[in-house]
């Protein structure tokens, strides 16, 4: 086998080494390659009359290849069957014509996933429920992946724009094809195992590494093959980790002041990752927005209207604060955001303010979005500053203007 190689250190230990697949060798096994297509290989998978299933905290996902992909929300009660509802068809192949056309249309462009570079098979699905913000149906790519363990499983699913869906299925029909097959990084690992009770390490190495950690160092290393030919010399360089950056340090004056501009709505909190971000004005509102080449995006989520906000504590005494001095986080709920496209209601957010302990960064802020029903939100922002605000809320969990004044 010409990916393995003996060698021998100069101080007789032996070790069989495994070479990562090189490049060229690569290209030649895809040149030379005459199996099934990739339309022949996928065909294994949508012959199969299959559907998969990602289960997430509110919505269930389900696809069925080639057919449909369709969210629903299952509830269960005691002593009563399982009630489906709240669905709707995210994407649906309609007809054999235009399934087999989005199927041979393939190409091999690449997708990063955790980190590794994948060629896809894609297939593109259309005319899902209507879409109230676009008056158009909804769509969906799914991105094929070769992995070798799948069985058509849902890998990840996002909105990557507004009721357009992309999803990334793993299969192992794919591998099969070299064209499919995660390529090898720049610089490759070689896996080596000890021989004939050799240490799992030759000595020199765990020498050069205990005189590496004071200083740079250099030295020339050997290998030798079981004929006694030197095959490589290399110089072997290392660096001492560096130190950390020192973190910054605000004072106390700086936390109270973002605090006051923060309560009195002229500092607003932002964050979030992939399309959507977040961002909370308090006060004011809570919405989510994407900035794209034809300009912003938003959707509120829900506008601050102090009565309705009691209301909402009437109907939900335990989202009232605890008692002072054991406080994690105060809840406000914010109402009348944009009309959801799913049940026609308006949109709605908690709010929740909590407290986070985090000593190495003590200015940190994280928000988090939750949808545990259509259209009805949970906005959790965390930070270590909510720790000395929190107590300061009245029983309705509001901050009262002398409150913010004497901060």
């Amino acid at each position: 086998d010409d990916n393995n190689v003996f060698i021998v250190t100069n101080n007789a230990e032996k070790y069989q080494c495994i070479l990562p697949e090189s490049e060229e060798k690569r290209q030649e096994n895809s040149k030379n390659y005459d199996g099934p297509t990739p339309d022949e290989l996928m065909e294994a998978l949508f012959s199969q009359n299959s559907c998969s299933y990602r289960i997430e905290s509110y919505w269930t996902y389900e696809l069925c290849h080639m057919k449909h992909l369709r969210q629903y929300h299952e509830t269960k009660e005691p002593g009563k069957a399982k009630i489906n509802h709240e669905f709707y068809f995210i994407a649906e192949n309609e007809d054999e014509e235009n399934t087999e056309d989005g199927a041979k249309k393939y190409k091999l462009p690449q997708k990063k996933i955790d980190g590794i570079e994948l060629p896809y098979y894609e297939v593109n699905m259309t005319e899902g429920t209507n879409c109230d913000l676009l008056k158009a149906p909804r769509r969906t790519r799914l991105l094929y992946v070769c992995q070798p363990e799948g069985h058509g499983e849902v890998y990840d699913i996002k909105e990557s724009s507004t009721c357009e869906y992309e999803i990334i299925v793993l299969t192992n029909v794919l591998c099969r094809h070299p064209d499919f097959r995660p390529k090898n990084p720049p610089v490759n690992e070689i896996q080596c195992h000890s021989l004939e009770r050799s240490p799992e390490r030759p000595q020199a190495m765990d020498n050069l590494e205990s005189t590496s950690k004071i200083s740079y160092t250099q030295e020339d290393a050997q290998v030798t093959s079981q004929d006694g030919k030197t095959i490589e010399q290399v110089k072997v360089y290392r660096t001492p980790q560096a130190s950390p950056p020192p973190t910054p340090n605000l004072g106390s004056n700086t936390d109270k002041q973002v605090l006051r501009d923060f309560l009195i709505g002229d500092y607003c909190l932002q964050g979030g990752t992939g399309w959507w971000k977040h961002e909370f004005c308090y006060g004011k509102h809570a919405r989510q927005y994407h900035d794209g080449t034809e300009g912003r995006q938003v959707i509120y989520l829900g506008h601050w209207n102090y009565q309705k906000h009691l209301q909402w504590l009437l109907k939900h005494p335990s989202k009232r604060p605890k008692e002072i001095g054991s406080r994690k986080f105060v809840s406000l709920m914010y109402t009348d955001g944009d009309v959801c496209d799913i049940n026609g209601d308006k949109r709605v957010v908690e709010v929740r303010l909590k407290c986070i302990v985090n000593e190495q960064h003590p200015h940190a802020v994280a928000l988090y979005l939750m949808e545990p029903s259509p259209c009805t939100y949970v906005l959790g922002i965390e930070s270590p500053l909510f720790c000395s605000l929190l107590d300061k809320a009245d029983n309705d969990g509001i901050f009262k203007q002398e409150e913010i004044e004497n901060l």
